[in-house]
């Protein structure tokens, strides 16, 4: 089955966004430590993902953007999600070396 991602909760899930969650899940597969902000290179775009424990192949995603405001400043804006998996394999138990739950508590920015 070829995987896939499916939006449960948060906002709009892009197509690339989509692909990038897939990715880190397979590169998260190799790593002792799940608690790091992924992404492509020059990309916008940063992924945080952790596996859901009582659910199997649902994962909360952060997804921090960064941006140039209208007056030049840098900045972030960050959101949460909840996606579902199918055709991915489980990703084994791992460490985290910062509390998930620090992660996970920040809304919608």
């Amino acid at each position: 089955m070829k995987p896939s991602v499916k939006h449960i909760e948060g906002r709009h899930l892009t197509a690339s966004d989509k692909r990038n969650i897939l990715a880190c899940i397979e590169y998260l597969r190799t790593e002792e430590n799940h608690a790091q902000w992924l992404g492509r290179p020059r990309s916008k775009k940063q992924y945080c993902v952790a596996a859901d424990p009582e659910t199997p192949n649902r994962f909360s995603v952060l997804i921090r953007e960064t941006y140039t405001s209208d007056h030049g400043q840098r900045r972030q804006s960050q959101s949460r999600h909840v996606v579902e998996t199918r055709g991915v394999d489980p990703l084994p138990a791992a460490d985290w070396s910062i509390a998930q739950l620090e992660l996970f508590q920040g809304g919608e920015a």
